[in-house]
């Protein structure tokens, strides 16, 4: 347990070494609370462990310098968390491009058909006007 405190810091600390303010620190705790996963003492303190930091410096720069919003940044942690997730998400959107694309060839048909009738409407129409001549 020593080894642990040793190796952890408050959010004070943990501000003056990433250079962020404590208020940012919290609402990455909020937002990002799966991936960070914070511990915190029986009195309520935040510890942060040195992987902790690293997660933050890799929200941070996601945010800030790679201009991510924060449902982008949130896909990317649960894709780097579980890349199972990413390949469902990946099998259903192909499933549903493929149904897409079926539906698409047959309302394409449709409209064929719909043009083929329209054209043999006209040609009747016309034949029946010359007709009553």
């Amino acid at each position: 347990m020593a080894n642990e405190i040793d190796l952890s810091y408050s959010i004070g600390q943990v501000s003056e070494m990433l250079n962020l303010p404590v208020s940012t620190i919290r609402f990455y705790e909020n937002e990002f609370a799966s991936y960070l996963n914070i511990t915190k003492t029986q009195g309520g303190h935040r510890r942060f462990r040195p992987d902790d930091l690293e997660k933050l410096k890799y929200i941070h720069d996601m945010v800030h310098n790679q201009k991510k919003t924060l449902k982008d940044v949130k896909a990317t942690l649960i894709s780097d968390k579980d890349p199972m997730l990413l390949r469902k998400d990946i099998d259903l959107l192909l499933e549903v491009f493929e149904n897409l694309v079926e539906n698409n060839v047959k309302i394409k048909k449709s409209i064929e058909e719909l043009y083929k009738r329209v054209a043999v409407l006209e040609e009747e129409k016309s034949k029946k006007k010359f007709k009553l001549f």
